[in-house]
């Protein structure tokens, strides 16, 4: 680790407050996902099979949003969205950075996952289109639009856990993790961030948009694990002094 790196987090951790605590952040956040998952369910009354296209579409839609806020709000300066970018770009990637990914405990996850008012906030982004389904007479339709939503919000807090979680056994060999672990961790090369490796579930938008890292098909980047083998000759390399 370098030293700016251990400085930075050391200056982070003296501002989380003492009553903190990490695990009781993550269980807030997949207690609200829960329950709203398990809500909408209830409200289902034998949906149409074509109610159930809408699972793979919001899947689609999902991934290339994903990508796309965290290409051009997470890593540029918006106004009035100033404060993802300085939690994402000028704190997430000083704390993490490729060398050193891994955070050290619980209090950590202060930086690792979202303020559980984002998952509020990403369930009232997910109203309006549930909305027009169910005014268009298609009820369930928008009732599995924010099943999907949530769980897929669940999703990427997982995957982002499991991608700043110290590399072990278990979870080098965990088919879609091990390649969304390979996928970020190089995204945090401060000299490739600003334009690659953006998705943070399944690198599906990377791969379409060419802004992978990898330079392979659809089906190597989604079960790619720690392969190195395709990763693109052509990407800028980290200068020296970025590990002073």
């Amino acid at each position: 680790m370098s030293r700016r790196q251990a400085a930075f987090r050391e200056e982070f951790r003296a501002r989380i407050a003492p009553a903190y605590a990490g695990w009781a952040h993550v269980a807030l956040i997949f207690a609200l996902g829960a329950a709203a998952i398990w809500y909408s369910a209830r409200q289902l009354t034998g949906p149409a099979w074509y109610e159930f296209l809408v699972i793979p579409a919001a899947f689609c839609i999902s991934n290339v949003f994903e990508w796309w806020i965290h290409k051009f709000v997470m890593h540029r300066p918006v106004k009035g969205l100033m404060g993802i970018y300085s939690r994402h770009t000028l704190a997430h990637h000083q704390f993490f950075t490729d060398v050193e990914p891994a955070f050290d405990n619980a209090r950590d996850f202060r930086i690792v996952f979202f303020p559980p008012y984002a998952l509020v906030a990403f369930m009232a982004l997910s109203l309006p289109p549930a909305a027009i389904l169910m005014a268009l007479g298609l009820p369930n339709a928008g009732w599995l639009l924010l099943i999907t939503n949530v769980g897929l919000y669940l999703n990427y807090e997982l995957f982002h856990y499991c991608c700043h979680v110290r590399d072990d056994s278990i979870v080098r060999h965990i088919p879609l993790v091990n390649s969304i672990r390979r996928h970020h961790i190089a995204h945090h090369d401060q000299s490739i961030m600003m334009e690659r490796n953006f998705n943070l579930t399944y690198p599906i938008a990377d791969w379409f948009f060419g802004t992978s890292d990898l330079k392979c098909g659809l089906l190597k980047h989604v079960f790619n694990g720690y392969d190195t083998s395709t990763v693109r000759t052509d990407l800028h390399r980290p200068r020296a002094a970025a590990a002073e």
